[in-house]
């Protein structure tokens, strides 16, 4: 091996002189094999040392490179998780939006529910005293799971929002629901009952006069409806007519002018024999007797038309009501009201008494409508179904 080195340094590293000619001089320099040694030694490792640094320098910029790429796409990753946050925290408000103007409906109607519906059936909930929001720390923008090795983890899931939302829509469903049955249960009730008492003119005059703009006003605040179901808003109109049908009702004479203590039916409506001349005759209205002097109310609110002496009638009240209806009281032993006057439902208009074409103390009590007489206790009776 020894031998093998040696051959190789000889044949390839000999004393060689370097001849260099300077100002007409020649110099030689003798270059020692030992020396070509070293230099071609220290060449190699100059060739060896750049060679591994350009490497190291291509790895760690490739490094440099690959993690500027993972840090944008992490960003690309993170935008799109924020977008997709702001997306869905925006469709939580609009929900939340939605839910409050439904509560806000609810609440309106409620109150705005006749006597004749009973607001106990409606069983109201916690939530609808204390309106979902974002104040209230159950409804806000969701929040990205942050922890150490992930600080833009993927987006939590907001179950409590969801599951509220869900309970409280059904919840409102099922209010307008049962609100809708019981509006309809009554407004049957009323017109069933208007046509069994022949009253459909009436209401058909009260109809149009509702349409006329009356003495009304107040600040705007109106409900967005773009954020409550067209169901729930047509469930509201049917509560608006309910309304004005219960208005209606309390218009008419919906009760008989005497205390039903004080007071005994002693002649009926239409054919009887005439008490006079015991004629068949036609009796255009009820005799209710009583005792002398019982006070006679006013069965709904009226203007009085006439109050005086007329004939048979004797003392004579006839009272102007709405939606074509009249009612006429005779045989008055006093007359409590004068002629023009406005008077409200159960006010004492005058006193029971025998004048004019009577036998005996009590009232004959009529009740006209568009000028037609009808039965009094057919629509007293009628009108007290529906109460």
């Amino acid at each position: 091996m020894s031998v093998f080195i040696k051959s190789f340094y000889q044949k390839f590293f000999p004393a060689r002189q370097l001849l260099i000619r300077q100002n007409g001089e020649v110099k030689h320099v003798i270059l020692a094999p030992w020396f070509q040694v070293s230099v071609v030694l220290l060449v190699l490792a100059t060739i060896t040392w750049v060679g591994i640094s350009s490497f190291r320098v291509y790895s760690q910029t490739n490094k440099i490179t690959d993690i500027e790429q993972s840090q944008i796409d992490k960003q690309h990753v993170w935008q799109k998780q924020v977008s997709q946050q702001k997306a869905l925290h925006a469709k939580q408000l609009e929900q939340l939006a939605v839910l409050e103007q439904k509560q806000a409906l609810l609440q309106g109607m409620i109150e705005s529910l006749p006597a004749s519906i009973s607001k106990d059936t409606i069983k109201l909930e916690e939530q609808l005293d204390s309106p979902i929001n974002e104040d209230k720390g159950e409804f806000h923008e969701p929040l990205v799971d942050e922890n150490p090795k992930n600080k833009h983890a993927a987006l939590i899931t907001p179950t409590t929002f969801a599951a509220r939302y869900e309970r409280l829509n059904k919840f409102y469903e099922q209010n307008f629901a049962l609100i809708d049955e019981q509006i309809n249960v009554r407004h049957n009730a009323i017109l069933a009952m208007l046509k069994g008492a022949g009253l459909e003119s009436a209401l058909e005059q009260h109809l149009a006069l509702g349409t006329q703009t009356a003495a009304q006003g107040g600040p705007l605040d109106v409900f967005d409806e773009t954020k409550i179901p067209s169901q729930f808003l047509a469930i509201a109109d049917k509560l608006l007519v309910l309304n004005n049908l219960e208005s209606f009702l309390t218009e008419l004479p919906n009760s008989l002018p005497l205390p039903a203590a004080k007071y005994y039916i002693s002649s009926n409506f239409g054919l009887r024999k005439d008490p006079m001349n015991n004629r068949r005759a036609f009796h255009k209205g009820v005799d209710l007797a009583g005792w002398h002097k019982t006070e006679i109310f006013a069965p709904a609110d009226a203007v009085v038309l006439r109050a005086g002496r007329n004939g048979g009638y004797g003392n004579f009240i006839e009272l102007e009501h709405k939606n074509g209806l009249v009612t006429r009281f005779g045989h008055l032993n006093k007359i409590k009201v004068k002629k023009g006057q406005a008077i409200a439902k159960n006010d004492v208009i005058g006193l029971m008494g025998s004048t004019g074409r009577s036998t005996s103390t009590h009232l004959h009590y009529e009740v006209l409508l568009d000028g037609k007489h009808v039965n009094p206790l057919k629509i007293t009776k009628a009108l007290s179904r529906v109460r």
